[in-house]
């Protein structure tokens, strides 16, 4: 299983504004909001994707550690299990991308929401809905519970395009709870 970190071909992987102060992440934010694409569409409220983020990232961290999960970073670095065409086309195609072994990982490092991590925290509150699937919507899993949902209902491929109830379904989220200096070696640069 491939895991893949995308990211504009203008920067550096691996940048996270979580290890900010909320006012140098405001700061990026701003140069930010010029950009066209669909993945810049989150800045255009700065302070409360901000919020959101944080509210996020503490659920997240919260729930792999309860599942047994050992981060060794106080936030995570995300990837997506395989390819996302929605953020390849969210970039306009100015991409690049890191793209790992899952192999690479110990297991107690990595987490997985299906789909993106903050959609899915907002799920749970859309119960009722036709769109929420409550056996992935608002769920943190480890590798195993993982591999046990994509068996079950598979992986997220194309159908948000096209069958409305899967259309927050855009990808699996895997978060990588180490230092970027681990995560990041020439070779695994595309």
């Amino acid at each position: 299983m491939i895991l893949t970190h995308y990211y504009h071909q203008d920067e550096q992987p691996f940048q996270s504004l979580s290890f900010l102060t909320d006012a140098g992440a405001l700061r990026v934010i701003a140069s930010l909001q010029d950009r066209s694409g669909n993945v810049y569409r989150r800045f255009q409220d700065p302070e409360k994707y901000l919020i959101n983020r944080r509210i996020t990232e503490a659920w997240l961290r919260q729930k792999f550690i309860e599942k047994g999960g050992q981060p060794l970073t106080a936030y995570p670095h995300y990837f997506v299990m395989g390819r996302s065409t929605w953020i390849e086309e969210g970039f306009n195609s100015r991409f690049k991308m890191v793209q790992l072994s899952i192999t690479d990982f110990p297991t107690a490092q990595i987490s997985f929401t299906y789909p993106d991590s903050m959609i899915s925290y907002w799920l749970q509150s859309q119960a009722g809905q036709d769109f929420y699937h409550p056996e992935y919507h608002g769920q943190v899993f480890n590798y195993s519970e993982i591999c046990q949902i994509i068996d079950r209902f598979g992986v997220t491929d194309e159908k948000w395009r096209t069958i409305a109830v899967h259309k927050h379904d855009l990808f699996i989220e895997a978060q990588v709870w180490m230092s970027e200096s681990l995560l990041l070696t020439p070779a695994n640069q595309l």
